[in-house]
């Protein structure tokens, strides 16, 4: 056999220590450009995940309030304990939207007791802890003016729940602008690092079963 030619199939029959090592330089060059992307790929879906539930729980509350009205339920300006706690952002029928200048939570409270079933807060600045699929929310909801009729019946009332992650209260913010809801939008950032509310929903609640409530909304003679 000829020496050199067995030199020559012993070279090429493997890596070296320095091929080795820019190997493993270049893959891990990979996994560290992939890294960030695949960070924000799921944090954008974990934090739009928790914007759909946030909404679920917006409208269950919604839903909850505007059930107990449909089903006549006699609610007068002396048993608002039943009723959102009222904003104070002065807001009446068609003027539902000028509640978001309300000022966020400054506290995260249990709300539901023995003496408080329906789980309402206390006051507008306050959050009530809620829970869906293992999750922490924080929850706000208040109110804007009632209208009622001659014997003080709840005839309507414009309403806003915001929901937020329990993480982002208690907030301050001295802001009077209009708060808005976190965008479903990519990001890198963590849930509960938002200072917004994953879930706004504004509406009014309305009476239907009174037959001088659309008289009184429509200021008719």
């Amino acid at each position: 056999m000829n020496p050199q030619f067995g030199r020559q199939q012993q070279v090429n029959g493997g890596l070296t220590l320095v091929e080795c090592l820019i190997a493993i330089l270049v893959v891990n060059l990979g996994v560290a450009m992939l890294a960030a992307p695949l960070l924000m790929v799921a944090a954008t879906r974990l934090r739009n995940d928790r914007i759909n539930q946030a909404t679920e729980l917006a409208r269950a509350e919604v839903d909850r309030l505007r059930v107990m009205m449909e089903q006549g339920v006699e609610i007068r300006t002396t048993t608002t304990n039943v009723l959102p706690p009222a904003s104070s952002v002065s807001a009446t029928i068609g003027q539902a939207a000028l509640l978001s200048a309300q000022p966020p939570p400054n506290s995260l409270v249990d709300c539901f007791s023995s003496s408080n079933p329906l789980g309402l807060p206390t006051s507008a600045t306050q959050a009530c802890r809620r829970r869906l699929n293992n999750t922490e929310f924080a929850v706000q909801v208040y109110r804007g003016q009632l209208s009622v009729n001659s014997a003080n019946l709840v005839l309507a009332y414009p309403v806003q729940v915001r929901v937020y992650s329990a993480e982002a209260v208690p907030i301050t913010t001295t802001a009077t602008t209009p708060i808005t809801q976190e965008p479903a939008a990519m990001t890198s950032s963590l849930v509960g690092a938002e200072r917004r509310p994953l879930a706004v929903l504004t509406t009014e609640i309305i009476r239907s079963d009174s037959s001088e409530t659309l008289c009184r909304l429509t200021n008719c003679s």
